[in-house]
């Protein structure tokens, strides 16, 4: 007998379901039996395990090692050799007569070495510019009128005074005046030395007045 077309696609669907069922059962099953070992495994070892030997915690004690103490060092002072100077013992032998007696030898010192006394160093003195103020100044060999003329000086001409002088002094007259000085001791500019009279020269350019021309 045939079956109609939709009847067996009905029976065929309901087996298909069927088999779905199965499987989807046989799943959970597994799942399920999965889960119950695992479960067991965690329980398994949260569980304390069972020791029949304690062992106690070995506690490791560091001992300090003493460091020794340095012993202190002592300086021993080295000793310094003392220098013991003999003075030699000087014996005068006795005289072989107690009648005759010894007479000691001369000493001969000799003379001391005297340093020879650097010589005496005389400085020229310092010579003083001066100019001459009377035209026609006579240059004498000798300090006075009756000395001989060496020279004569025309007004402002410059001479050098060489720091000596007359201890007197003698009145001249100019013309319009008479003057008493001293007699100086100069030097020209060519090297001529010679005594002038001391109102002659002066240490300004300045004419002499009084002078008769």
């Amino acid at each position: 007998m045939r079956l109609p077309k939709l009847d067996t696609i009905i029976i065929g669907v309901f087996f298909v379901c069927i088999a779905l069922w199965m499987v989807s059962k046989c799943g959970s099953r597994r799942s399920d039996y999965l889960k119950r070992t695992a479960g067991s495994d965690v329980e398994a070892d949260e569980r304390p395990v069972r020791r029949d030997t304690v062992r106690v915690p070995t506690t490791t004690t560091t001992t300090p090692v003493a460091q020794p103490t340095p012993a202190p060092v002592t300086t021993t002072p080295t000793p310094q050799p003392v220098t013991t100077t003999t003075q030699p013992t000087v014996r005068t032998p006795a005289p072989a007569n107690p009648g005759q007696v010894r007479t000691a030898a001369p000493t001969t010192t000799a003379p001391a070495t005297t340093a020879p006394a650097p010589a005496a160093t005389s400085a020229a003195p310092k010579e003083t510019m001066l100019f001459v103020t009377i035209d026609q100044l006579k240059i004498r060999k000798e300090p006075g009128l009756k000395s001989k003329t060496i020279g004569q000086l025309d007004l402002y001409e410059q001479v050098y005074f060489t720091g000596k002088r007359t201890d007197w002094t003698q009145e001249i007259s100019l013309g319009y005046e008479k003057v008493t000085d001293h007699w100086v001791k100069i030097r020209t500019k060519d090297g001529k030395i010679g005594w002038v009279f001391g109102a002659g020269v002066n240490y300004y350019k300045e004419k002499r007045k009084g002078v008769l021309d």
